[in-house]
């Protein structure tokens, strides 16, 4: 008898006191909300809630309907040693989903543009899709489903959703990680299915030409006809380069981009 009025005690305890006092259960303490909208979604196990996070925008999407756009709390790699963090989400253009990675300001050191290797973060204002200075947010890649459309949107004064239709930007569909621009690497723009464009969200997907390249200090997706999709370089004095390929592109360099992932 004393051993099963133990044992209940025990389950009590369990179930009760411990639900409520568990701290960070399956990388989310608290789920966050933005608008009343859950980025976690909660189940129960055996009397003990159990938080469960999101890997990216498109997927709080996905469960939550409802969300709008703003700032969310993501964990891309579950399990993983990337700790959860804050967002921005475009929860409205082409039927939302988008994820933010990075708004570049020109002039800006070229460690803040494409220099992020791996789930490097840079910059001070993570998030902030008008922020004062440039940041970017490679962490966000760890939870992304490929292929998935890469978005860059130039010379934006302020980040504003709705730009499906509005220029200049080009969108790539990206095969895999090893495609995206990456300092320190050189990516394979050419071969096969691995990088496609469009100009508008609606329009239709294009492969990139035989001309586009890339090593490890430049990413330049070019079309059959060698005009620029889009150019970027992570050197000291380079920027974004508004190439003759986009549409009102004038080959130029020293552009401010966002850029946006789904």
């Amino acid at each position: 008898m004393t051993r099963i009025i133990n044992t209940c005690i025990l389950f009590f305890l369990f179930t009760g006191t411990y639900a409520q006092t568990a701290g960070k259960i399956n990388r989310v303490e608290n789920p966050a909300k933005v608008n009343s909208v859950e980025v976690g979604s909660i189940s129960n196990l055996a009397g003990v809630t159990v938080a469960t996070s999101y890997k990216n925008c498109k997927e709080i999407l996905d469960n939550n309907p409802g969300a709008t756009d703003g700032v969310y709390t993501i964990d891309p790699d579950g399990t993983g040693p990337v700790e959860a963090f804050d967002c921005y989400c475009d929860m409205t253009t082409d039927g939302g989903g988008w994820t933010m990675i990075g708004n570049y300001i020109n002039p800006s050191a070229y460690e803040d543009y494409f220099y992020a290797q791996s789930n490097s973060v840079y910059g001070t204002e993570v998030a902030n899709p008008n922020s004062s200075s440039s940041w970017t947010d490679w962490r966000i890649l760890a939870g992304v489903t490929w292929p998935a459309e890469f978005v860059m949107i130039m010379d934006r004064p302020t980040f504003a959703t709705g730009w499906e239709n509005q220029s200049p930007k080009v969108i790539h569909r990206i095969k895999n990680r090893n495609i995206m621009p990456n300092y320190g690497t050189s990516q394979d723009l050419v071969t096969g299915d691995n990088l496609y464009y469009k100009f508008n969200c609606t329009d239709s997907w294009n492969d990139v030409g035989t001309s586009s390249s890339s090593s490890d200090t430049y990413w330049y997706p070019r079309t059959t006809s060698s005009l620029y999709l889009f150019g970027f370089t992570e050197g000291p004095g380079y920027t974004t380069f508004y190439g003759s390929g986009i549409p009102g592109g004038d080959n130029t360099w020293y552009h401010s981009v966002r850029l946006l992932i789904r």
